[in-house]
């Protein structure tokens, strides 16, 4: 699932200033707001993204009518869509498409991420739209289930930050009942963390889709593993305990909490299910 990743290279701040240094429209609006916008930035980084203590800040403080409200919001949310030439392009596209990454930070799936999530949404915080700290690398699909959900009922973050939060240990478990060869899974939050984070792993789970995403995927890694087990029964020169803890080792690399190394690590926790690979029929044929 969620990796705990390192923060933009770039000061944010320093960024908000070349971005705002080069607007011609609007002047007037962002002369008086950026230094509001400079705090905001501030606080996002002490608060770690949490909405809590920390509302949107009030455009009508910024401008000299009602009327100019909604054009200076849609402004801001502009920032995020810059031409090649303009910041902050070059670092937007860097987090985008050069982030390194080998799986979804927010969910795990295997691949490189390939959008930016705001992590508060822009439509609600406009003054983030282009806060470094505020986009992380993800998925289409965990931008696409989160789309503007951001806290819960107490006002505070109801997903995980990556940029933030302490998440590079195992979250979670897949357990497997019988029958092994076709087995039925659930899923279970590691009762070893903070209760807190327990509470905040699983929000994050429901607000990614992540269950139903998960099933899809074991259907087919599972039989994956089987032909792993095989193999190495019918070679003989390794068990398949040993086998499916290479395989673990060399998924890891991607994530401790990749949806194959949460699939390795759940198998090699379960004596009976490992019994079942080295010694099970593992043919639906005779």
């Amino acid at each position: 699932m969620v990796a705990k990743i390192p923060k933009p290279g770039e000061d944010c701040i320093d960024i908000l200033n070349l971005v705002l240094g080069e607007r011609v429209k609007f002047r007037k609006f962002y002369g008086r707001i950026a230094p509001a916008l400079s705090a905001q930035y501030l606080l996002y980084d002490k608060q770690k993204g949490c909405p809590s203590r920390m509302p949107p800040l009030v455009l009508r403080n910024y401008v000299d009518s009602e009327t100019e409200i909604e054009p200076r919001k849609k402004s801001l949310i502009g920032l995020y869509a810059p031409k090649k030439e303009k910041y902050p392009f070059n670092e937007l596209e860097k987090l985008r498409k050069k982030n390194k990454l080998l799986a979804c930070p927010v969910c795990g799936e295997p691949g490189r991420p390939r959008t930016l999530d705001h992590c508060l949404p822009k439509t609600t915080y406009p003054e983030f739209a282009i806060n470094l700290l505020n986009l992380v690398p993800a998925c289409d699909w965990c931008q696409g289930e989160k789309l503007a959900d951001y806290k819960n009922a107490a006002g505070s973050r109801s997903f995980i930050h990556p940029y933030f939060d302490d998440v590079n240990r195992p979250l979670y478990t897949i357990s497997l009942a019988k029958p092994y060869l076709t087995p039925v899974i659930s899923l279970k939050v590691n009762t070893n963390l903070s209760k807190e984070l327990q509470v905040l792993v699983a929000s994050h789970l429901k607000g990614v889709d992540f269950w139903e995403r998960f099933k899809e995927y074991f259907e087919s890694s599972y039989q994956g593993i089987i032909r792993i087990a095989s193999s190495a029964r019918a070679g003989g020169q390794i068990t398949v305990t040993e086998a499916i803890r290479s395989s673990y080792l060399l998924t890891v690399e991607k994530g401790i909490n990749c949806w194959d190394a949460v699939l390795y690590r759940s198998i090699l926790d379960d004596d009976d299910v490992l019994d079942f690979l080295e010694n099970g029929k593992l043919s639906i044929f005779p």
